[in-house]
Order: C-alpha cells, then structure tokens, then sequence
C-alpha cells in the first residue's frame, strides 16, 4: 500500500489531537524518512515546557535527528497541521528536510511559504505541499479556541 499525504496528515492530526486533550494548541507533527516510515511524532507542548521552543515541528525534528544519530535529515518530509512559524521554518531548512506538507495556512504567525521569495537562499530546493486535511486542521484549531474562550468567560 502506498502511502500518500493524506495518511500521514492523519497521523499529524492524530498528534495534533493528544496535543487538544491536554489543553495545548492542537498542532501535531511526524517526520517520514525517505522510506516512508515514520522516524519522529510530537505535538505542541509549550504549556507544559512553559517556553516557545516546544512548537510540535522542533520537538520531531529533535526526536527524528536523535533517532537516526544524524542532524542532517536529507530526504525526509515533514507533515504538520499548521503552516509552520518562521522558527521553524529555520530549523526545518538547517536540517535539511525535503519537503514540508502542512494542512492549514496561518496568517497571523505563518512563515509565508506561500512566497518562495521569503524563503532563506538554502531553503530554494524545499518542496511544499499546502492544504492537506485542511477543513480537519482549521475544524480542530476553531474547536480549541472555542473551548479556551468558553473557559476563559467561566472565570469571570
């Protein structure tokens, strides 16, 4: 069976899901190597790192370069429910991935990939893939925010 986008954004989504059930924004990401097997998963953990650096795609992506004793993750993809940020978009062309599949776009704190301009020279040959899952993505995002805006008017 061969794997496409739309399975892996899955499992993103699923990572994406544990990240919402532990009052976390739900961003999830997994790191495919060049095989199609998945090397690394995380979702967003900055509540309980109390700290920016715990963005679901820098957890993956340590995960994945621990797992494979390398820091270069020449011909793997990653796949995260939300544009990445322009932090991780640094990390993600320093370490060399191939390509980055993300379901929703994020305006406000998005890193633009939508512009190959604003990419940094060494990022030219990233691959982008936009828009998988994306109704799933933005559907989870809005249920969060909803919830954390319910929660927040409770403690009024």
């Amino acid at each position: 069976m061969k794997k496409t986008h739309e399975f892996f954004m899955d499992k993103a989504l699923a990572q994406a899901n544990v990240a919402f059930r532990h009052d976390e924004v739900p961003i999830g990401a997994v790191i495919v190597d060049a095989h199609g097997i998945i090397i690394a998963r995380a979702c967003n953990n900055i509540e309980s790192h109390g700290c920016q650096i715990a963005h679901a795609e820098m957890l993956a992506i340590q995960r994945a370069a621990k797992k494979i004793g390398d820091w270069r993750l020449n011909g793997c993809r990653i796949y995260v429910t939300l544009e990445p940020c322009l932090m991780c978009m640094g990390l993600i062309a320093l370490s060399r991935l191939d390509t980055v599949v993300f379901g929703a776009t994020s305006d406000l704190f998005g890193s633009g990939l939508s512009n190959r301009d604003t990419l940094p020279s060494y990022a030219k040959n990233l691959n982008i893939v936009s828009g998988v899952k994306k109704e799933e993505c933005i559907t989870l995002l809005q249920a969060f925010f909803k919830k954390a805006r319910k929660k927040e008017k409770g403690k009024k």
